[in-house]
């Protein structure tokens, strides 16, 4: 029997609650503001890729039109990760 009291949930629930706030804000100083959809439906067609039966909205979407906009958005998503 396990008598070690379990860990609070709570900060955990608050910082994921908080991550799509702070993934667009270091998100949005990268390629140009047209560049990341921010309505929730214009994420759903990224959903799957191609394995339909594990379908999750992304946290964000990124559509670079430059490869150093891409070069920036990967180095963006190493830092912050």
């Amino acid at each position: 029997m396990n008598d070690t009291p379990s860990a609070d949930p709570l900060p955990l629930v608050t910082a994921r609650a908080a991550r799509p706030a702070e993934v667009m804000a270091s998100l949005s100083k990268l390629p140009p503001r047209h560049a990341i959809p921010s309505r929730p439906e214009a994420s759903v067609p990224y959903e799957c890729d191609g394995l339909t039966a594990y379908r999750t909205v992304p946290l964000a979407v990124v559509l670079p039109e430059t490869e150093a906009q891409v070069a920036a958005v990967l180095e963006e998503a190493l830092v912050s990760s």
